[in-house]
């Protein structure tokens, strides 16, 4: 079962915590299933990417492979391109029936931005085994635009879970879908039908929106502005981006040496009861990436009053080695859902700085006037 936000509380109280920080952890970071992890104040420039072997730290990787460090101060750029280390503020010491699982913030996400965890003896990416007790690090690559960090910045989002068998199968979801409504069509504000909602493998499958709105996505493009990942509501989209404007085709081809924010057809809503999370890659889907920050917290889909309404996945999409033609409806992503150990008593909807709700493809919080 994946942990709600008081069991997040309980975990970083007491006098052995099982989560820590060099600074005291904040109200804010802690969301209604997921803890919002922190970069510290000195950063690592590498030559690429790396994974530890089950052997090595971190620290030993490093020190094999550094470049030059520097120390991390408000507008510390990041250049594109560029594969950077940086230890987080916060540190584990889980027992053995908890691990944790960690994604990019969609704020991060949203700008190209590509962020992993990374840590000690574990050869995988934004992966925490059980029993995990040490540092946590992050890696960090700018792809489309320079960035600006400070210490304390949140990049990175961990959820932490109890069990591997909490992921709702075909059946239960269409069950939820039938109780909660789960997809919503996205010209009405009801629930698809249920023999509409398409379910694949444990998956809901979402289909790409290339004509519901004027505005279909949005498109990278050259830019020398320098996005400040602290600050918020301060740049004009047209500094960093040049809308994708709908066609009567009803179609898109993507490149890969571009970015997209685009958005679903559906609407989707994750009930008090769930977590979700969209998966990134998906080879029968195209030959591309659909999301990068694939958290969905409890609550994600609500209006303020607890009205069901449900918001539209947006999803960033970057095409691997050749361009692909996109068509409205086509699949273009799934989503597992997963049940919370306890309902949250905090939810997305109701939390401060909640931001990514409504429809369209939205760009990040660091732009104005852009929906």
């Amino acid at each position: 079962m994946t942990l709600p936000y008081q069991k997040l509380k309980e975990m970083i109280a007491g006098d052995s915590p099982m989560i820590t920080s060099v600074t005291e952890i904040k109200e804010e970071q802690i969301q209604p299933c997921s803890l919002d992890l922190t970069i510290g104040t000195h950063a690592y420039r590498v030559s690429s990417s790396f994974l530890p072997q089950p052997h090595e730290t971190i620290e030993e990787v490093l020190e094999r492979n550094t470049l030059y460090s520097f120390d991390i101060k408000p507008g510390t750029i990041l250049e594109k391109n560029a594969t950077y280390i940086i230890p987080l503020q916060e540190g584990l010491s889980l027992p053995e029936e908890i691990y944790g699982k960690v994604n990019p913030k969609s704020s991060i996400g949203r700008v190209d931005v590509f962020v992993r965890l990374l840590a000690d003896r574990t050869p995988q990416f934004d992966f925490v085994p059980r029993g995990y007790k040490g540092q946590l690090y992050i890696e960090v690559i700018p792809l489309s635009f320079v960035v600006a960090i400070e210490p304390g910045l949140s990049l990175n989002q961990a959820i932490f879970r109890t069990s591997d068998s909490n992921q709702l199968s075909s059946l239960d979801l269409k069950l939820a879908h039938s109780k909660y409504g789960l997809v919503f069509d996205s010209a009405r504000n009801e629930p698809m039908a249920a023999e509409d909602i398409r379910v694949q493998q444990g998956c809901l499958v979402l289909t790409i929106d290339l004509k519901e709105t004027d505005i279909i996505g949005w498109r990278s493009k050259p830019s020398n502005v320098v996005i400040d990942l602290a600050r918020r509501e301060y740049l004009d989209a047209d500094d960093c981006w040049e809308p994708i404007m709908r066609t009567n085709k009803n179609e898109l081809v993507i490149d890969p040496n571009s970015f997209y924010l685009l958005a679903s057809r559906e609407r989707v809503r994750i009930p008090p009861e769930y977590e979700a999370e969209v998966i990134a890659y998906d080879v029968d889907s195209g030959e591309l990436r659909s999301h990068y920050a694939g958290f969905f917290d409890p609550g994600f889909g609500h209006g303020d009053d607890g009205s069901l309404m449900g918001s539209t996945a947006v999803l960033e999409v970057r095409p691997h080695t050749v361009p692909f033609r996109l068509t409205h409806g086509q699949v273009i992503c799934k989503m597992v859902y997963r049940k919370m150990s306890e309902i949250p008593e905090k939810l997305y909807s109701q939390s401060s700085g909640s931001y990514y709700t409504g429809t369209g493809p939205k760009l990040s919080k660091h732009f104005k006037n852009t929906w």
